[in-house]
């Protein structure tokens, strides 16, 4: 299957979603992320969700509360560069809609993130993951080493997505229903 039908599936997966449901999913996936970058430790990469991504805010907003070090992508051109976030932070609309934090870019390689997490249309096995079709993460991980995680809701899983040779598979996926090791994805 493709990229472009993983999409299409994940999303009618998404519509069916009542907003009850997004919002108790929303919070588990949340709690994950925290456990996750406690567990890691180290400075965090979190993405501002778009309407039809998985709500990460909380997590962004106890992690900040909490003094970690957080970085937020802000898109130049199709490329991700990184502002440090933290109590004071003002934001601004960027290019695609996505608020992005105002202040000094960082070029991904320098900001020594440890584990970065990545908005996902849909994942697939032993990692595979499907945004928007621009790969921006893929050039991101690409000169970024870090623990590579995915947040999503686990209806956005679609079996069988063929990945392209640049695609940079996740080493973490997760959901509502917790945490999954990318090569426990089959």
């Amino acid at each position: 299957m493709d990229k472009s039908k993983a999409r299409e599936i994940a999303r009618a997966a998404l519509a069916r979603m009542s907003g009850e449901e997004r919002r108790q999913a929303d919070e588990a996936i949340c709690e994950y992320i925290l456990s996750v970058c406690e567990s890691v430790g180290g400075s965090v990469c979190i993405y501002n969700p778009l309407p039809d991504e998985a709500d990460v805010s909380a997590a962004v907003r106890q992690m900040i509360a909490a003094g970690k070090r957080v970085y937020m992508p802000v898109m130049r051109g199709d490329d991700i560069m990184l502002v440090k976030a933290d109590k004071k932070s003002k934001f601004a609309l960027g290019r695609w809609g996505i608020k992005e934090p105002q202040g000094e870019m960082l070029m991904p390689q320098d900001a020594r993130i440890d584990v970065c997490i990545t908005p996902l249309v849909a994942f697939t096995s032993k990692g595979g993951r499907v945004g928007r079709g621009k790969g921006c993460y893929d050039r991101f991980f690409a000169v970024c080493p870090c623990i590579k995680a995915g947040a999503a809701y686990a209806g956005a899983y679609v079996k069988g997505v063929r990945m392209q040779e640049h695609d940079i598979p996740l080493d973490l996926i997760i959901t509502q229903a917790g945490v999954k090791k990318a090569e426990e994805l089959l």
